[in-house]
């Protein structure tokens, strides 16, 4: 069963800005014309707490810079009893009943029948989004952290084996054959820096093993490349030697750090045969609602 929509999965190491970058991707195609829904899963709140604006279970228009008339950035909330409800709906057409049968204790039993159910409904009600809402172009999903996106993404293949020939087997397959369609995508965010580039490179490496697609690395909270000059200029007269001393030792500390950056990406892209998508260190005075739409225009076609 094919992806309804485009879908870019963003996964990333917790504190890395994985929302952000989310959000970014989602105003970065919306501007291109495309009505887009940015989804969480697992009730985390990122988005509501990225963007300001309350998330529920239908796509909210959220606050953006998007032009108006270019396109359309919306949030949704998926969650696990409505997606019980849309299995129910969808592969035995029980109408009424699947909203009845919704109640917290039957959800809690229904999705440790077996592990990993839960996680199977959440992508399948995912990637159903547009048979309800046939006016989303592209769905970008704030997928769970890079810890868990392995047995996040490679549920429906453990379900399939445990569960053969049930109608849970199926929804399983086909929810691997969704994510392993050509239009889906799953993008990795990362610090240039040791631990997150070294789960980075772990995390595509288990994307691939899961027959997915990966689409880019996106290094977050890049600096910009600074040259010390060789040997360092004398103090002007106006500043006295101790200013100068520390002015001087902060510069040559931020080139420093701007080349370790520049080492971990060039082993992030070897390592990972992805392009790296560069985002700048924001301006910290940028609100964080406004940091999506001000790193949007820095990501390329991904």
């Amino acid at each position: 069963m094919a992806v309804r929509a485009p879908l870019h999965i963003v996964t990333g190491k917790g504190g890395v800005g994985k929302t952000t970058v989310a959000l970014a991707l989602a105003h970065r195609l919306a501007a291109d014309g495309a009505r887009v829904a940015v989804a969480e899963v697992e009730g985390r709140g990122g988005l509501q707490l990225a963007t300001g604006t309350r998330i529920g279970p239908e796509p909210t228009p959220l606050r953006s810079a998007v032009q108006p008339g270019r396109g359309r950035v919306f949030g949704i909330q998926i969650d696990a009893r409505r997606a019980l409800a849309g299995y129910l709906q969808r592969y035995y057409r029980l109408g009424f009943a699947a909203e009845v049968l919704q109640f917290d204790p039957l959800v809690d039993f229904a999705t440790r029948i077996a592990p990993g159910l839960r996680d199977i409904l959440l992508i399948g009600q995912l990637t159903h989004l547009t048979d309800g809402h046939p006016d989303i172009d592209v769905v970008v999903l704030d997928a769970p952290p890079s810890g868990r996106i392995g047995s996040f993404l490679g549920a429906g293949e453990a379900l399939t084996a445990l569960t053969d020939g049930s109608p849970i087997a199926g929804q399983a397959a086909s929810v691997m054959d969704d994510l392993r369609d050509p239009g889906c995508r799953v993008h990795v965010v990362t610090l240039l820096d040791e631990l997150p580039v070294t789960e980075a490179i772990e995390t595509v490496t288990a994307i691939r093993e899961l027959g997915l697609t990966p689409g880019a690395v996106v290094a977050n909270r890049c600096l910009d490349q600074l040259t010390v000059p060789d040997p360092p200029p004398t103090a002007p007269n106006s500043i006295d030697p101790a200013t100068w001393a520390a002015l001087t030792s902060q510069f040559t500390a931020d080139a420093e750090a701007a080349r370790a950056q520049t080492a971990w990406e060039a082993l992030l892209s070897h390592r990972t045969e992805l392009t790296v998508e560069r985002l700048p260190e924001l301006d910290p005075e940028i609100p964080s609602g406004q940091q999506p739409a001000a790193l949007a225009p820095a990501l390329g076609a991904l």
